[in-house]
């Protein structure tokens, strides 16, 4: 099982998430995660649950998850914005 296999997993994403990479850092006691989705991905609404919702843009983000062992741990994404006919553009 590949290392981005078993983070997948272990966060409970589901599709279109993904794990795209992961870096360890002994020195630094530090663990990076990166999540992404496919190209084209679908997703909902977050505010009304509209399906089908193509991302017209992505802002960077990045957060300190629980400790991985004694080394921290963060995910990035670059998480995706979409543009609801009911709702508005609404970042996810």
């Amino acid at each position: 099982m590949k290392d981005t296999d078993l983070f997948q997993l272990a966060l409970g994403l589901t599709p279109p998430w993904e794990v795209v990479s992961c870096e360890f850092d002994p020195q630094q006691k530090r663990l990076d995660i990166r999540l992404g989705f496919p190209r084209g991905s679908m997703f909902a609404c977050p505010e009304c649950g509209q399906m089908g919702l193509k991302a017209h843009d992505t802002v960077e983000k990045t957060w300190r998850h629980l400790n991985f062992f004694q080394h921290e741990a963060y995910l990035s994404a670059k998480v995706p914005r979409v543009g609801c006919g009911k709702c508005g553009a609404k970042l996810l």
